[in-house]
C-alpha cells in the first residue's frame, strides 16, 4: 500500500494548547461576570473550541445573541498570547521526523482559524515541518465533521484519499476522515473524554510512535 500524506488535527493531537486557550476563555468569563474555571474542568472541552469553553463557563449556546461577541473577545485574547504554556505533546516532533524519513508528507487540517494556526506554528518554530496547513476558514474548507477541509487538502496536494491518513482526538475527526474516504486514527493523549473505541477509527494510538508503526504496517 502507498501512503503519501499524513494529515493531523492540531489542538489536542499535535500541540497541547489547553493552558493558553483556557487562560483566554477564563479572561472572557471573568469579564462577563462569571467565575473562572480550573484547567482540569475546561481541558476536556478544548477540542470543542469557543462553543465548548464559553458554553461551560458562561452557559451560552452558539445561538445566544451574546455568543459571537464573547467568541471574538476569546480569539483576540488568545491571539495576544498564543504560546504561553503551549508545547507539542511528547513524542510529536520525533513522530513527524520519522514520517518524513518514510517519504510521507505531513500536514494539518484543523477547526482553528488558519491565521491563528500559522501564528502558533511560527511562534513554536515548527511551521516548516508541515507541507500544508488548513483552518476551517481556509478557502474551500469547513468545520469538521464536514469533510470539506480534508478534501481540499487532498486536492491541493494531489494525493488521492486512499493514499492519505488522518489523526485526531475527537469523534468529529473520525467522521470527517471517513466521509472523505480516508483511513483515520484516534489519539489517546488529547482532550476528548469520550470512548474512542466507539468512534470506529481504523487505528487507536496510545502514543505518537504508534502512528509511525501504523504507517509502516500499511507500507508493507
Amino acid at each position: 500500500m502507498t501512503i503519501k500524506l499524513f494529515l493531523f488535527d492540531l489542538d489536542g493531537t499535535l500541540i497541547d494548547t489547553a493552558p493558553t486557550l483556557v487562560a483566554a476563555a477564563n479572561r472572557v468569563i471573568a469579564e462577563a461576570g462569571g467565575t473562572p474555571l480550573p484547567l482540569e474542568i475546561l481541558r476536556p472541552l478544548v477540542s470543542k473550541g469557543a462553543p465548548g469553553l464559553l458554553g461551560k463557563g458562561l452557559g451560552l449556546a452558539k445561538e445566544h445573541p451574546d455568543f459571537l461577541h464573547h467568541r471574538s473577545q476569546f480569539l483576540s485574547y488568545y491571539g495576544e498570547d498564543i504560546s504561553t504554556g503551549t508545547v507539542p505533546f511528547p513524542g510529536i516532533l520525533e513522530m513527524i521526523d520519522a514520517l518524513r524519513a518514510l517519504s510521507v508528507s505531513v500536514g494539518i487540517v484543523t477547526n482553528k482559524p488558519e491565521s491563528l494556526s500559522l501564528q502558533l506554528l511560527k511562534t513554536l518554530n515548527i511551521r516548516n515541518r508541515f507541507n500544508i496547513v488548513l483552518g476551517f476558514d481556509s478557502p474551500g474548507c469547513a468545520m469538521k465533521p464536514n469533510p470539506a477541509s480534508l478534501l481540499q487538502a487532498l486536492k491541493l496536494t494531489g494525493v488521492p484519499p486512499e493514499e492519505a491518513l488522518y489523526a485526531g482526538d475527537d469523534e468529529r475527526d473520525v467522521l470527517a476522515a471517513h466521509a472523505a474516504g480516508m483511513q483515520v486514527a484516534s489519539v489517546a493523549w488529547g482532550y476528548s473524554d469520550g470512548n474512542m473505541l466507539d468512534w470506529k477509527a481504523d487505528c487507536h494510538a496510545q502514543a505518537p510512535s504508534d502512528l509511525v508503526d501504523w504507517v509502516k504496517r500499511l507500507l508493507t
